[in-house]
């Protein structure tokens, strides 16, 4: 199994049992920037770098937001999440996902 599928939603980690910028909405999606061809509405959770939740309030809406620092670690099921600086905009982010040592 791999550890990122393509789906018709987007990018899918099962073991984290979330979507990276997925395409329609999902349970728990993780953003990598605000803008609209990475961030949609209608998804119930999203986790994004701190500097992102603001952007993400205004195109989005009040949601369910989680924040990260850059290269805080969290556990998302059985898959260690991780965001690490993109540079493309405010609090775009790099993601790394890591299982069992693979990554």
């Amino acid at each position: 199994m791999a550890l990122i599928e393509f789906t018709d939603r987007g990018l899918y980690c099962r073991a984290g049992d979330f979507y990276i910028d997925p395409w329609k909405p999902v349970d728990r999606a993780i953003i990598t920037h605000a803008h609209s061809d990475h961030a949609r509405v209608g998804s119930k959770y999203y986790l994004c770098h701190t500097q992102c939740k603001p952007l993400l309030q205004m195109r989005l809406g009040e949601n369910v937001y989680q924040t990260v620092e850059w290269e805080q670690e969290i556990f998302m099921n059985d898959a260690k999440v991780s965001l690490h600086p993109a540079g493309h905009m405010i609090g775009s982010s790099q993601i790394r996902v890591e299982r069992n040592g693979e990554v």
